[in-house]
């Protein structure tokens, strides 16, 4: 209970802190450091410690990574400075969801298929306003396991929109990834009560891999296929397999 009291007052403190000097970077039209700052923070207030192994390309990128936790949010915002994809019902979450809209989270929703070209355009543009964006493209989680990348928000950045590259982020919770992942159809709010609980600080590898260049000639299946590998050769894991159409 004191853990949790312990973390969960860091946060709070985290929020005070970085919140207003945040908006009065927006009050002067700058671009704010402060939701980068703030969610590497959070992530080691949760009780996680980031090894970056790779290095952020330059300038603005579409991130592709694989999705285990909420945590994802925070590790990947803190190593790459990327406004996130999330799914609709995020916006409505108790003060994550105000955060969330605050910091530039596109919302999507996540089972309209037919949606997809216009969620893409929605990426394209921010992108085009030279802000990085980063999703995952499993769409959903797995209980930690990899799963077949959806390749509907890859079209943000076909065809080539201002030689934007994609980059593959591959999240290693190490070695108790088991405890750490947030399970599928369990809710959001008991797994952070369990993550506060726990004792001491876990070890996190973000692998920043290798950019995707994009050209005339890349579709976006391929570029899904590129990223799957990619993270997956990261992780030691096999590529997941697709089912036969």
């Amino acid at each position: 209970m004191i853990r949790f009291a312990f973390r969960l007052a860091w946060l709070v403190g985290l929020i005070l802190f970085c919140v207003p000097l945040h908006l009065l970077w927006r009050l002067f039209r700058q671009r704010s450091p402060w939701p980068q700052r703030f969610l590497g923070w959070c992530a080691r207030a949760c009780g996680m410690r980031a090894t970056v192994i790779g290095e952020r390309a330059p300038g603005t990128i579409l991130f592709a990574a694989n999705h285990q936790s909420w945590m994802d949010i925070l590790l990947i915002g803190g190593a790459t400075g990327a406004s996130f994809v999330s799914k609709e019902s995020v916006r409505h979450w108790p003060i994550a969801g105000w955060l969330a809209t605050m910091v530039g989270t596109i919302y999507i929703a996540n089972g309209d298929r037919r949606a997809a070209g216009a969620q893409a355009e929605r990426i394209r543009r921010a992108l085009h306003d030279s802000l990085s964006v980063a999703f995952f493209p499993e769409g959903k989680l797995n209980n930690g396991k990899l799963m077949p990348f959806r390749p509907a928000l890859f079209g943000a950045v076909i065809p080539p929109v201002d030689h934007i590259s994609v980059q593959p982020i591959a999240l290693d919770y190490g070695v108790h990834s088991d405890d750490l992942i947030w399970p599928s159809g369990s809710h959001a709010a008991a797994n952070a009560r369990k993550i506060f609980a726990r004792r001491g600080v876990e070890d996190v590898t973000i692998h920043l891999l290798e950019p995707i260049p994009i050209d005339e000639n890349s579709h976006r299946k391929d570029v899904a296929e590129e990223c799957e590998r990619a993270i997956a050769a990261a992780l030691g894991e096999a590529v997941p397999q697709r089912e036969a159409a």
